[in-house]
């Protein structure tokens, strides 16, 4: 059988530190220094299919972008509309394949939904890795929307069996969000768990839907059905480079095309409160512009502290299954005394105090 990463192995190599990966397990608390070729992965986790074609389809060509490109991006990052595409087909299908057991929550949705939420993670990554187009993409969201909209509304019989909750929110969470790339400040840098992201809930949720439908403008209305209730997702390419999916909520509250005097709720008054980290400065959205016919993106790389480094790394540890990996123990350090205000797992052993 196939030894089958979950974790690209180029993505993984870009966190080694004297040729080697600090690999930390968390079930048996052990920390081993390894390479790239053994560790999140496992024999036949995919069909010898899909790992063909997670290669040719979708890793080769962000990789080929990430070292071309992104790897020495200093202040900012200009991207046409295909590497967009190339980016989030990327993230969509690292949102999908890792095969992780299911989180209580989860359990207790796929319970209430029924064989909607039973996702098939092989035909999830056959849909999106056939896709060549952005508008393939949305053509799978659409389908699903409207599956939805049929059974809400009861216009028809829907094929639960069909229907992949799964698939349709990840990829409404990659395609209906804007991206952030960031980049540490100090010292400490980013981790990468074993489930390759890490994603924040914070304490608005649904809340965020109220805002917009205060307004009077019909362009900030018409964003409502792509807020969801997550706020972000952090995928980390690097020790030094991560790109984040906002919710579109927050491009209201930025410097960006629209323009709106909504205000956040006097409990949550900054977006700093709501996010857990950053100001609505470190979420901006890209700049877009035309050169001739090709429309380009302009992302600034924002820089941030320390201590909004410890939140990321510590969401994406709360969210790993069972492993994490750095750039050796030493870089995450300070998110280690602050991990506990995220799980309750006993994370001392990774200490080097």
């Amino acid at each position: 059988m196939i030894n089958s990463h979950y974790v690209p192995q180029f993505i993984l190599r870009n966190f080694y530190s004297d040729d080697k990966i600090t690999y930390c397990d968390m079930d048996n608390k052990t920390i081993e220094y390894r390479n790239t070729r053994s560790i999140f992965s496992e024999e036949g986790y995919y069909p010898e299919n899909i790992e063909r074609d997670l290669c040719k389809k979708a890793e080769h060509q962000f990789a080929n972008l990430y070292h071309n490109k992104l790897e020495n991006a200093r202040k900012c990052l200009t991207i046409t509309a295909d590497e967009l595409f190339v980016i989030k087909k990327y993230l969509v299908v690292s949102a999908i394949r890792f095969k992780g057991e299911m989180s209580e929550e989860e359990q207790r949705i796929s319970e209430e939904l029924g064989p909607m939420f039973k996702n098939d993670y092989d035909k999830s990554l056959n849909d999106v890795l056939a896709c060549e187009t952005l508008e393939e993409m949305f053509s799978i969201v659409n389908l699903y929307g409207l599956s939805l909209g049929k059974m809400l509304f009861e216009q028809g019989n829907v094929d639960l069996e069909s229907l992949n909750i799964f698939l349709f929110g990840e990829l409404k969470e990659v395609l209906q969000s804007y991206m952030v790339f960031i980049k540490p400040r100090g010292d400490e840098k980013f981790i990468i768990p074993d489930s390759g992201r890490g994603y924040y809930r914070g304490p608005l949720g649904l809340r965020k839907m109220e805002i917009p439908m205060r307004s009077g403008d019909p362009t900030v209305f018409s964003l409502i059905p792509r807020i969801g209730v997550r706020d972000y997702v952090i995928y980390p390419l690097s020790p030094n480079l991560a790109v984040l999916t906002m919710n579109i909520f927050f491009k209201l509250f930025t410097d960006s095309e629209i323009k709106t005097d909504l205000k956040l709720p006097p409990d949550y008054p900054t977006v700093s409160s709501i996010l857990g980290f950053g100001s609505a400065d470190t979420i901006c959205p890209p700049k877009v512009r035309m050169d001739g016919k090709t429309k380009e993106y302009i992302y600034e790389i924002k820089p941030v502290t320390t201590m909004d480094i410890c939140h990321l790394n510590d969401i994406m540890i709360a969210e790993a299954r069972r492993y994490v990996a750095c750039a050796g123990l030493k870089s995450i350090q300070r998110s280690l005394k602050t991990v506990n205000n995220y799980t309750e797992r006993d994370l001392s052993f990774m200490r080097l105090d």
